[in-house]
């Protein structure tokens, strides 16, 4: 990794995926949407940097993997830090996804043999071999699923907040015909 490569990535290791404002930091939405643990959502969300690195510094297309390519789905809708925060301030390029496009496997080992050079051998829960399409990708068959009481406390008690702030106490809702 040349000097400049090296700036690139730690700006990438430093930039925070997750708005710590935010009542469901992404983390918590893609571990939700995709039945991931926690530990395994922020080893994909590291993995997504790695991918990104690669994607800035390929002189071809890199291909992602199922798991990264949720990951980059989940961070197109947060579209200020995508465009703004990483692709504006980090990359200084933009960096656009097509999805499904031809040549897909081809790229895919690109990636991988330029990951291989840069960081070693990829970890093979996130670094799926062959590649699977996202819509098909379902890690509840290699993980046991902990669920996380604090997160259902929270969404619970924010249900039960909402519901009983629609109305005062001393209206009363007729819901019969």
């Amino acid at each position: 990794m040349n000097e400049i490569e090296a700036e690139l990535y730690a700006k990438l290791c430093e930039f925070k995926l997750d708005d710590p404002t935010a009542l469901y930091p992404m983390s918590v939405k893609l571990a939700w949407e995709y039945h991931w643990s926690e530990i395994y959502t922020l080893r994909a969300m590291c993995e997504y940097k790695k991918y990104i690195f690669l994607a800035a510094i390929a002189e071809g297309m890199v291909s992602p993997s199922s798991a990264i390519d949720c990951v980059w789905h989940y961070h197109l809708l947060y579209t200020y830090s995508y465009w703004e925060e990483l692709c504006g301030k980090i990359l200084k390029k933009s960096l656009h996804h097509y999805p499904g496009d031809s040549g897909a496997s081809e790229r895919y080992e690109y990636t991988i043999e330029l990951y291989e050079s840069y960081f070693g051998s990829p970890p093979a829960d996130i670094w799926d071999f062959p590649p699977l399409h996202s819509n098909h990708l379902d890690q509840r068959r290699c993980y046991w699923q902990i669920p996380n009481p604090i997160y259902w406390v929270k969404k619970y008690l924010s249900l039960y907040l909402f519901h009983h702030s629609v109305g005062s106490k001393d209206e009363t809702v007729n819901f019969s015909a």
